[in-house]
């Protein structure tokens, strides 16, 4: 089954922990057996509200082909970890080949090409 996993990192954390945190993330989903099929890393963003007395978060996301299982056990393990502020996994029925506009590396790339 196709997923979309949003993850929302403590903003307390440094721009290398966090993606380090998200690296972390992606291997452990590789173990439970999952595919990664797409991921984008959207940075640090303002919360809407505080969670955990953070008021920013760092915001990655992947797509990913795993049976539910594996990715329930991720979700156990996910939960116990106070730097995951939240996360939300969505079932899809296809994966959307371009890079959504909240993608920092894609801005970063038309920023360069002017």
């Amino acid at each position: 089954m196709l997923y979309e996993s949003v993850f929302v990192f403590s903003g307390q954390l440094s721009p290398k922990l966090a993606e380090d945190k998200f690296k972390e993330t992606i291997e452990q989903i590789n173990q439970a057996g999952g595919k990664i099929l797409k991921k984008e890393k959207w940075g640090l963003r303002t919360l809407a509200y505080k969670i955990k007395k953070n008021s920013k978060g760092y915001y990655f996301m992947i797509n990913s082909e795993s049976s539910y299982e594996a990715l329930s056990k991720f979700d156990q393990k996910i939960k116990q970890d106070d730097d995951f502020l939240r996360f939300l996994n969505i079932k899809i029925k296809e994966v959307d080949k371009e890079a959504s506009f909240l993608d920092e590396t894609k801005s970063k790339e038309k920023m360069y090409e002017k």
